[in-house]
């Protein structure tokens, strides 16, 4: 099942998590009213895998479940599958989630958001060498904390991301990215 970051962001209440918007689909599920976790078919949380460009994301939670760890702003896509995946997946049972980071455009630009959560920037463009490549940079932070920690004199949960991708096209079919 495909999901697009664009529905991400249209979901009312899914404050730019991709697995409130996932809750949504027929067999899925949320474990609790807050947090993220999903129950697929019947399954328990542990028993989904969720892999970022070919990489296993172990937690792919951040603020207890609130929010994601995936900035839908620099996704390409998201694709859940719920059961029935192959065998180079491991030994997990119930869903598999797939998540492709987008490529940076040529044209220099840059955007800012701001959640109920956390506030972030992205931008991207051409690389200064070689002039077949794209970057895109993206930084997000929780920043109630910044005010409010010190008004109550006390920590409160954050986080904070940093995301760098630079890609390079040598032909056809011949891709270097470094992420």
């Amino acid at each position: 099942t495909p999901v697009s970051p664009e529905e991400v962001f249209q979901v009312p209440g899914s404050v730019d998590n991709v697995f409130r918007t996932l809750a949504l689909l027929p067999g899925v599920s949320s474990t609790d009213d807050f947090g993220s976790r999903l129950a697929v078919r019947g399954g328990t949380p542990d028993q989904n895998l969720t892999v970022m460009d070919g990489v296993e994301i172990h937690n792919p939670y951040r603020l207890f479940g609130i929010t994601s760890a995936f900035n839908p702003e620099t996704v390409e896509n998201f694709q859940l599958t719920a059961g029935g995946f192959g065998v180079a997946y491991g030994d997990r049972l119930s869903s598999l989630l797939i998540i492709e980071n987008r490529s940076g455009r040529p044209d220099f630009q840059g955007t800012t958001a701001v959640s109920i959560t956390d506030g972030n920037i992205v931008l991207e463009g051409r690389t200064p060498f070689w002039d077949n490549g794209t970057w895109l940079f993206s930084a997000r932070r929780t920043y109630y904390d910044l005010v409010v920690s010190p008004l109550l004199d006390q920590k409160f949960p954050s986080f904070r991301d940093l995301q760098l991708q630079a890609g390079w096209e040598f032909g056809a079919g011949h891709q270097f990215t470094l992420t």
